[in-house]
């Protein structure tokens, strides 16, 4: 039986440190759902998140058409986001809001992806396609319903900065 008293208090001392990161995750959270509501204009609420209610979240920011889920795993600051019936004109704006801030730098030989987001007309039956990154990696998804004239878009961890910036562009008509 160990009774190191500098083992029990460092072990006091983790456990203290690892709370007050926790607490802080979850506060940033909360100002990230404060921060997208402001950019959504005012609109929507932060909602407490439970085990099995979508992904593992500190919280979530819902306002009507927009979906933001604080992502657990991030320090407060990385969300999945979904955009509800969408209409053509605003898939093409976040779209193209979305990939120029993604652009390639490189040289005429690279390997990045030029259309990493579906065009409309790949879109036009029902089904899920892939949205990606100029580097190919994958983003999200893009979900059109059968018979609907709307489009469902969910990006899977976007920093919640680029969250913001994507509901400015979809309220810019607004």
């Amino acid at each position: 039986m160990n009774k190191n008293p500098t083992s029990d208090a460092m072990a006091t001392t983790f456990r203290a440190a690892r709370d007050s990161a926790r607490s802080a995750a979850k506060a940033a959270a909360h100002v990230a759902c404060l921060y997208l509501i402001e950019a959504n204009g005012g609109r929507g609420g932060i909602h407490e998140t439970w085990r099995g209610e979508g992904p593992d979240s500190w919280c979530q920011m819902a306002a009507p058409g927009i979906t933001a889920h604080i992502l657990a795993e991030s320090f407060g600051d990385r969300a999945r986001v979904t955009f509800r019936a969408l209409t053509e004109a605003e898939y093409e704006r976040l779209k193209a809001g979305a990939e120029d801030r993604n652009a390639c730098y490189h040289d005429e030989d690279c390997e990045c992806d030029d259309a990493p987001w579906p065009a409309l007309g790949e879109l036009a039956e029902p089904g899920t396609s892939e949205v990606g990154f100029r580097n190919c990696e994958l983003r999200g998804q893009v979900t059109r319903a059968a018979g609907s004239p709307t489009l469902d878009l969910t990006l899977d961890d976007e920093p919640v900065g680029e969250v913001a910036t994507l509901i400015r562009l979809l309220r810019a008509d607004r």
